[in-house]
C-alpha cells in the first residue's frame, strides 16, 4: 500500500469541519488558453526544467497551473516569467514567502472548483532550490494556482519552471485510464499550464471544501510518511 493510500485511509478517520463535497470522479482538465499540457509525455522522477511561452493579448495576463496526481504527488518549484531574459515578473515564483501548509502561496490565488482531496500546499519536502516548493496530489480532478501579471499586448513572455513526481509511473495522463475513477488507485497524473486574459473556465467557481486544509497535524504525518518511503527506497538501493 502506498503512503498516499495510507493517508487516504487516515483522512476517512479524521473529521474535517465544513467538508461537504463528495470526492470528484475522473474529471478532465479545465479548458482555457493552454500553453503547455504534459499529457502523453514522460513523468520526471527528479526535477526537470520545462520551458514554454505565450504572446500577451491584453495589458494583464493570468498564468495558471492545474494539477492532478491520483496515486502520488507533484512537486513544482522555481517558476519564472521573463521577457528577453529580463527579471522575473512573477511574485514568489519559488514559494519562499508565506506559511507552510497554505493552499495559496503568497502572490497566488488558489483554485479548486471540484473540492479535490490532497489539494496543493506550500511545503518544504522537496525543493528544487531554496527552502520551499509547491506540493500537489489532487485526486480524480484538477486543482490549481493562478497569478495575474501586467503584460504588453503583443509581447512575448517566456515561462520556465521545474517539476518532479514520485509515483514511479512513466507517462502523464489527463484522466485515469486503469478503470479506477474514484480514488487514489487511479493513474491520472498531469500538469497543464495556461496563460491568457482569463483563468481556465473550470476554475471560475468558488473553491470547494478541501480535505486536509487547516490540518497541520495531518500534513506533518504526510511529511513523515514521505520521509519513511524515501528512506526505504534509499535503503533498498544501497542493499
Amino acid at each position: 500500500m502506498s503512503y498516499k493510500s495510507v493517508l487516504a485511509a487516515m483522512v476517512v478517520m479524521v473529521s474535517v469541519a465544513g467538508q461537504a463535497n463528495a470526492q470528484p470522479f475522473n474529471q478532465p482538465a479545465p479548458t482555457g488558453p493552454v500553453i503547455l499540457n504534459l499529457t502523453g509525455t514522460p513523468i520526471p522522477q527528479s526535477y526537470q526544467q520545462y520551458n514554454t511561452s505565450f504572446v500577451a493579448s491584453s495589458t494583464s495576463s493570468f498564468l495558471s497551473f492545474a494539477f492532478r496526481d491520483d496515486p502520488a504527488f507533484l512537486f513544482l518549484d522555481s517558476i519564472s516569467v521573463t521577457t528577453g531574459g529580463g527579471s522575473n515578473l512573477l511574485t514568489n515564483g519559488g514559494f519562499e514567502s508565506g506559511v507552510l501548509g497554505n493552499n495559496a502561496p503568497v502572490g497566488w490565488t488558489y483554485l479548486n472548483t471540484f473540492g479535490a482531496s490532497f489539494a496543493g500546499v506550500v511545503a518544504n519536502n522537496n525543493p528544487q532550490s531554496g527552502s520551499n516548493n509547491y506540493y500537489d496530489g489532487a485526486v480524480q480532478a484538477y486543482d490549481g494556482i493562478t497569478q495575474q501579471l501586467p503584460t504588453s499586448i503583443g509581447g512575448l513572455y517566456n515561462v520556465s519552471f521545474f517539476l518532479s513526481e514520485n509515483s514511479g509511473l512513466s507517462t502523464f495522463s489527463a484522466v485515469s485510464t486503469n478503470g479506477n475513477i474514484t480514488d487514489t488507485g487511479g493513474n491520472g497524473i498531469n500538469l497543464v499550464v495556461y496563460a491568457g486574459d482569463s483563468i481556465p473556465v473550470r476554475f471560475d467557481a468558488v473553491p470547494g471544501p478541501i480535505v486536509g486544509a487547516g490540518l497541520p497535524g495531518l500534513l506533518a504525518v504526510c511529511g513523515a510518511l514521505v520521509a519513511i518511503m524515501r528512506r526505504r527506497r534509499l535503503n533498498a538501493s544501497l542493499s
